[in-house]
């Protein structure tokens, strides 16, 4: 990689962070009224399901598709990678980082799947919000959060603030995902 192309490729990833990050802290904001004050999200969990599958990187994006899932306790979801060099890696202490998982819950890392179409997949046996996050892809805020069983929004690990060096758009975007289930659940 010549000193050109890695200032270019810097740039863009900088960029990209901080575009997430934006996009981020405006989801957590609501939406300013006439008034002046601030209207909190509003946000409707999808119907649990006994399984669902999320695409990673549709349309070469840096995403998932959907980002937050709602599956019954017992339920699996399905990761497929539509693009290219994805993962979806529990916050868990196995893998490194605090833990955004239910404490009795079961970890998950389904590696980076590099091929498009290859999918990994994962049962959940624990009710509560489970974070999660594209290993290659986590500076950019590639992240998402499944929801298992109707759980209590107290205590959920899932739920807790990320810590402020988790890198680039990732901590914004927990926060977007996290005031979207807090309202989905307590509805």
């Amino acid at each position: 990689m010549t000193d050109s192309t890695r200032r270019r490729f810097l740039r863009s990833a900088t960029a990209a962070s901080a575009t997430a990050a934006l996009a981020g802290l405006a989801g957590c904001a609501g939406v300013l009224s006439d008034e002046g004050q601030t209207t909190p999200i509003e946000y409707t969990l999808p119907e649990a399901a006994e399984s669902v599958e999320v695409k990673m990187g549709p349309d070469g994006s840096n995403r998932n598709d959907p980002e937050i899932v709602h599956i019954e306790v017992g339920g699996t979801v399905t990761w497929t990678n539509a693009s290219r060099n994805h993962s979806a890696t529990a916050y868990a202490p196995e893998n490194d980082f605090p833990r955004r998982i239910p404490e009795d819950a079961a970890s998950w890392d389904t590696g980076v799947l590099l091929d498009k179409g290859e999918s990994a997949s994962h049962t959940f046996e624990t009710p509560g919000v489970y974070d999660y996050y594209c290993t290659p892809h986590e500076p950019l805020g590639m992240v998402g959060t499944v929801v298992v069983g109707d759980p209590d929004p107290a205590d959920q690990p899932g739920l807790k603030p990320p810590r402020d060096d988790r890198a680039g758009g990732s901590a914004a975007k927990l926060e977007t995902l996290n005031a979207k289930v807090r309202s989905g659940l307590e509805k």
